[in-house]
């Protein structure tokens, strides 16, 4: 392999196999555009190869950008082992064979799998500490072009606030925190192809426009049956309307029989679009649904929807035009139109804010005016308490009266009211807990804040009936039919959803209380236990909203690996384990189903890193009792020293060095999550066999803990 230069400015010979005869005078650098946003060497194994080892081995384009004029400067830090194999998969990095000079900077290729692993210079004291100069700094952001919305991550929490999405429960200092606790940077390795994954289904795919110009068009691609659209329009109203129930159906099916919806150009843009959305919503139960962005039968339908948009935006506004955007906002919230799904739930919530549909005055005559809005809104406050932002509908400024509605297989329960009660429940609590306000208030103000609103969830928890109440056991055979259980399911899910949320905050705000520490998070590990509970109830079906069948059991999943590897010896880590296991057999099965490895092959490795550090954890505290000579027993809930993050750590997991969205919430104080670097656990198990598979993970686990 020839000799690398050092000096990552110098110019490089004219290469004139890649260079256009029109371009002889240019000039390129001797690294890539992605080696140089990373900050790693760009190798070639021979100088004749167009793309270097790196992009190789990510299998991406490997491009050098053409320089006129480069200041020169010497680079800093020593290069780490390059494998002379590009093709090799990319190793697990066991800590002790991590650089501990403050020079090796070099991110681990390993760290380097998605997109939301690059190098981005961020502002907190963390980061700058990885910054050699301002020079370098300088350059490299002059190098790239600006984050935008699109490249931050998903599921990464931000350092400096915790955000009210469930989803998001990693940050870098957590990460570090796990590495440095188990020995390799595999959990690390792990979150990035499941961030890569989760945005591969939440954005656009490449060069895929969800839009269509010919209406015509796509209006000629539909061609159903007009008994395939009874049996779709029935569907919807079997299914999907009893939970979303903003349509009157006598005069919906009335209007559909004597309508031309064929002759698109004399059909008023609203209720073609409506129309379509409702078949589209329907036939997701006759097996026209897709588990991908932009496919499927289903998603056909609705491009006829979708192209009247723009019309419908800024069109005349009416109750016509409002519920075809509710529509739209319901089939966005599918797989099929993920990636579209911020767009038409904002827009929808913009047209109701807008023209004041939220005002009892404006709607206090109509009930569909009335229903339309609160399902809406309660989409829209879903939607933000899944991705951690505010709504765009002040709850203080709402006074439409909620209408009486009720489910077909429950009289006497206004499930519509119980579902606005909680999307204006989730709302103030991000108002006076995670906004950007709220990160300014005093630790005692957060204090009484946070038990508000666990009193508040509470109550709310107390007005379901029985027979749905979170918290008590599910029975799905006293429900009959199979909505009744799905909407159960959902009631569960958003109720400890919220409470997830609040036992993250209340860790923070009681930092220094060993006693409230204790017990929130023991409130936190029985909802991941209850979420686990009811996997076995949802439907592996595309009709199946995203966040309830991936979002809150991956939720789960994190919140139990995280008390598993803080407390492996601990009483109850054999139940978690065995939660862990049933978890992993769900995504097992929604792999079966998508074909997606990121729902099953990538998740189900959290219980093999579990299982494997569990079993070398004890199995060290009991060779080595004087290490658990803990006075205090079984009480292992207790906060210890949470100082984390040496320098030389930092290092050996490649600091990430992300730009986070600031969702909001308070500011990170060491507490918020619970790994330390301690020594292992006082409390020894009478076994270290959990009666569970000892899988071979990827790579290896290291040294116990109790032997380092």
């Amino acid at each position: 392999m020839p000799g690398f230069n050092h000096n990552m400015e110098t110019e490089s010979q004219q290469n004139e196999t890649m260079t256009p005869p029109e371009q002889t005078q240019s000039r390129f650098l001797n690294s890539c555009n992605g080696c140089r946003a990373r900050k790693v060497r760009c190798i070639k194994q021979r100088e004749s190869d167009v793309s270097c080892i790196n992009c190789r081995k990510r299998s991406e384009d490997c491009r050098f950008s053409r320089t006129k004029v480069r200041k020169a400067r010497s680079a800093k830090g020593q290069s780490r082992r390059q494998t002379k194999n590009p093709d090799a998969a990319d190793p697990v990095t066991p800590l002790s064979r991590a650089p501990s000079s403050p020079g090796a900077r070099s991110q681990p290729d390993n760290l380097m799998a998605s997109p939301s692993r690059r190098s981005i210079v961020g502002n907190s004291d963390a980061e700058a500490q990885f910054v050699p100069s301002g020079t370098e700094t300088t350059y490299a952001a002059n190098q790239m072009a600006s984050t935008t919305p699109v490249d931050y991550p998903v599921i990464m929490a931000n350092e400096q606030d915790v955000s009210i999405s469930s989803l998001a429960y990693f940050s870098n200092s957590k990460l570090i925190a796990l590495s440095k606790r188990i020995g390799t940077t595999q959990v690390a390795d792990l979150l990035a192809k499941v961030e890569a994954a989760v945005k591969s289904t939440t954005r656009s795919p490449g060069g895929v426009s969800p839009y269509s110009n010919n209406l015509e068009k796509e209006a000629r691609s539909v061609t159903l049956s007009q008994q395939c659209r009874l049996d779709y329009i029935q569907s919807y109203f079997d299914q999907v309307h009893p939970l979303y129930p903003f349509l009157d159906r006598a005069s919906f099916e009335n209007r559909a029989r004597s309508s031309r919806v064929g002759d698109i150009g004399s059909v008023d843009p609203a209720w073609c679009a409506l129309y379509h959305a409702v078949l589209g919503l329907g036939s997701l139960y006759h097996e026209c649904g897709s588990f991908n962005a932009f496919s499927g039968t289903a998603w056909d339908i609705f491009r006829v929807s979708l192209a009247f948009f723009p019309r419908i935006v800024f069109g005349q506004i009416n109750l016509v035009t409002v519920q075809a955007m509710a529509a739209m906002a319901i089939f966005s919230v599918t797989y099929e139109a993920l990636p579209i799904e911020g767009v038409l739930i904002s827009e929808a919530a913009r047209i109701v804010s807008h023209f004041q549909i939220t005002k009892a005055e404006a709607c206090k005559t109509n009930q569909e005016f009335q229903r339309t809005f609160w399902v809406i809104y309660s989409l829209e406050s879903e939607y933000c308490l899944n991705t951690g932002r505010s709504s765009i509908i002040p709850s203080h400024d709402i006074s439409c009266p909620i209408p009486q509605t009720n489910l077909p297989f429950l009289s006497g329960f206004n499930w519509l009211q119980c579902k606005a009660k909680h999307a204006q429940m989730a709302s103030d609590i991000y108002q006076r807990l995670f906004s950007v306000k709220a990160r300014s208030s005093s630790q005692a103000l957060r204090q009484r804040e946070a038990n508000r609103c666990l009193e508040e969830l509470e109550a709310w928890r107390l007005s379901v009936p029985e027979s749905f109440r979170p918290g008590l056991r599910l029975r799905s055979h006293r429900l009959g039919q199979p909505q009744a259980v799905y909407l159960a399911v959902q009631i569960h899910f958003s109720y400890y959803n919220v409470r997830i949320a609040l036992a993250r905050v209340c860790l923070l705000a009681w930092a220094q209380d060993s006693e409230e520490q204790t017990r929130y998070k023991i409130l936190l590990t029985e909802s991941a236990r209850s979420i686990t509970d009811l996997v076995h109830f949802i439907d592996l079906e595309p009709f199946v909203l995203p966040w309830v069948q991936y979002n809150m059991p991956q939720a789960a999943l994190f919140v139990l690996f995280d008390f598993v590897i803080e407390h492996p010896c601990h009483e109850e880590t054999r139940k978690n384990l065995l939660y862990m296991q049933i978890a992993t057999s769900y995504f097992m099965r929604l792999q079966c189903v998508t074909g997606n490895t990121a729902f099953g092959t990538i998740l189900a490795q959290f219980l093999q890193i579990a299982t494997r550090f569990v079993e070398c954890t004890c199995i060290s505290s009991i060779t080595q009792p004087e290490v658990s000579a803990n006075p205090r027993g079984s009480e292992l809930w207790q906060s210890r020293d949470s100082g984390i993050g040496t320098i030389d750590f930092e290092e050996s997991l490649g600091f990430q060095g992300l730009q986070f969205p600031m969702h909001n919430g308070f500011e990170f104080q060491d507490m918020d999550f619970w790994l330390t670097e301690s020594g292992v656990l006082s409390f020894l198990e009478s076994s270290g066999d959990f009666g569970l598979p000892n899988p071979e993970s990827e790579g290896p686990l290291g040294e116990p803990v109790g032997r380092r």
